[in-house]
């Protein structure tokens, strides 16, 4: 198995079950604009029940994200 990284989602479209999930990496950034230029980087291609496994995976990881940074927050603001 190798790694692939990208930095962004930029595209989902979804066709007669197959679900085509374009990614981007950033090329470059305009300081003076503030503003990132992303390039295409790879496409990711799944059967839509693929698909909606793994939407309902970054579901779950993101809401434990969620409540971790909760937790975290209240700790910092915690008296000690």
């Amino acid at each position: 198995m190798h790694d692939l990284f990208a930095e962004r989602l930029v595209n989902i479209h979804i066709h007669q079950g197959i679900a085509r999930l374009d990614f981007a990496r950033l090329e470059s950034v305009d300081p003076e604009k503030n503003q990132a230029t992303l390039t295409p980087s790879m496409r990711l291609v799944l059967p839509l029940d693929a698909f909606m496994q793994a939407a309902d995976q970054m579901h779950k990881v993101r809401e434990a994200i969620i409540q971790e940074s909760k937790k975290t927050a209240e700790n910092q603001v915690a008296p000690a």
